[in-house]
């Protein structure tokens, strides 16, 4: 087993039964499994149905990035992902160089907190209603490049090791609406841009792909496979390999693929992921970001076994709205959910041998004559 050494293996195997919140953060630690919080995830949420918020009525609830940094970690997680509009004076603003330091100096080594990465948002100001780096306004698509670029600059002043993109309003609600292929083009454009910051300081550039939503037909990297043939596109303009994917599990769920084939696709593609976003989703439906390992336990493990034969070694970042929820305790839930699930993947490694006879057998009987002990056990 290449991503964990022989102690770390040797702990996993000293497991026994279900870890509870303590003992799931030192077997994270132990195993070197990185997790992180998208900033979002530790906030309050709205949606159509409670606009003002679902914490709204909670004079105590703090919504600004430290009261977002405070409950991931007292969720038990020590990193967390920024918008690049999160220190932005106002929305697509300049950036607030004061808000930079508070955090930078103040509160986050307070907390011992990391930033993992930085995304970005060119689709809540309304002047990007048609789109960010492919709206058909020729200014418009400059302006978003910009915000794009900023996500680098803060990459640059915080030491974040990954900018990650995902087109948001890209895309179309209607047939007819765009030029898909000069859409692409334009989005290529823009990354080849932002690579070559990326690149001269030191950062990962990373595409993440969705089917749909916020645009109603398509969004312009709709799949991981288009995300991978994106990304070639820019490295092949860029030379390397520095551009690659975030993988969102609730994403491929929407889909109708897994994560894990798309970590295999990657993979076979020689395309570097440099992020996983974990949440739970149904099949087929809209985004849901339900906490991680809520619905199918076998294909959490699965993916999660992926990415460690893979040998991946970058963050898993919880992306996740838990509208009605404490967010803490959503945070803390998925952790804990993610790292029993872990141990499991970790254990069905262990039995790689007999996966790869039963695999060789090629029957469903054969395969969970082995997993399934792993499993339900």
């Amino acid at each position: 087993m290449t991503r964990f050494t022989a102690d770390q293996a040797a702990f996993a195997a000293s497991k026994k039964g279900y870890m509870d919140r303590a003992e799931s953060i030192e077997f994270l630690k132990a195993m070197d499994i990185r997790m992180s919080v998208g900033h979002w995830s530790a906030g309050d949420f709205c949606d159509r149905f409670a606009p003002p918020g679902y914490h709204s009525d909670d004079p105590a609830f703090r919504s600004d990035f430290e009261g977002q940094c405070r409950r991931t970690k007292a969720a038990g997680v020590d990193a967390i992902e920024i918008h690049q509009s999160v220190f932005e004076a106002s929305m697509n603003g300049e950036l607030d160089q004061a808000a930079i330091a508070r955090a930078r100096d103040g509160f986050l080594p307070e907390l011992g907190l990391t930033i993992a990465a930085c995304n970005i948002n060119t689709w809540t100001n309304p002047r990007f209603r048609l789109g960010g780096p492919c709206n058909p306004d020729p200014a418009l698509r400059r302006e978003a490049l910009d915000e794009i670029l900023k996500g680098v600059e803060l990459c640059r002043l915080l030491k974040i090791p990954v900018l990650s993109v995902w087109p948001g309003s890209d895309g179309a609600d209607y047939h007819f609406q765009i030029d898909y292929r000069q859409s692409l083009e334009w989005f290529t454009d823009a990354l080849v841009a932002v690579n070559r910051k990326c690149l001269e300081y030191g950062v990962k550039l990373a595409i993440e792909p969705k089917p749909y939503e916020p645009r109603e037909l398509y969004m312009i990297i709709p799949t991981a496979a288009s995300a991978i043939l994106v990304a070639e596109a820019v490295n092949r303009r860029t030379s390397g390999s520095n551009c690659g994917l975030t993988i969102d599990y609730g994403h491929q769920k929407m889909e109708a693929t897994t994560a894990s084939t798309s970590c295999d696709l990657a993979e076979f593609a020689g395309v570097p992921v440099h992020k996983f976003d974990i949440n739970d989703a149904r099949q087929g439906r809209n985004d849901q970001d339900l906490m991680f390992g809520t619905l199918s336990i076998p294909e959490s493990v699965e993916y999660l076994y992926t990415t460690f034969i893979r040998n991946y070694r970058g963050y898993y970042s919880q992306d996740q709205f838990t509208y009605r929820e404490d967010p803490t305790r959503a945070m803390e839930r998925s952790m804990i959910n993610f790292a029993n699930l872990s141990l499991k993947a970790v254990r069905v490694m262990g039995a790689q041998c007999a996966l790869d006879k039963a695999r060789r057998a090629g029957t469903g009987p054969d395969v969970l004559d082995v997993v399934s002990p792993i499993l339900v056990g």
